[in-house]
């Protein structure tokens, strides 16, 4: 059985929890979260390797880390930001 990922990461003052999960029927799903509260989420369908005749656990696994690390690169790039209604409070202490 694949298991996720779980990883905390600052950037710019913030602290952002990413979680990639596999799922059973909805894909890899991937949540980031600022203060408990979800910011962004991706959601991308594994079906097509799953039906591939040489599909391997593997090969399941390495899909959901590659999936974890792009969100954590493009939290990293600027490309995912906090909404205007978590910007003021979400900042940590200085």
């Amino acid at each position: 059985m694949v298991s996720g990922f779980n990883t905390e990461i600052s950037c710019d003052g913030t602290v952002y929890h990413v979680q990639t999960e596999p799922r059973k029927q909805e894909g890899i799903e991937t949540s980031v979260y600022v203060k408990g509260a979800v910011i962004h989420s991706l959601r991308t369908s594994h079906q097509d390797p799953l039906s591939a005749s040489q599909y391997s656990e593997q090969q399941f696994h390495r899909l959901v880390e590659d999936q974890h690390r792009r969100v954590i690169a493009e939290i990293r790039a600027g490309n995912i930001k906090l909404p205007p209604a978590l910007s003021s409070g979400a900042r940590g202490p200085k």
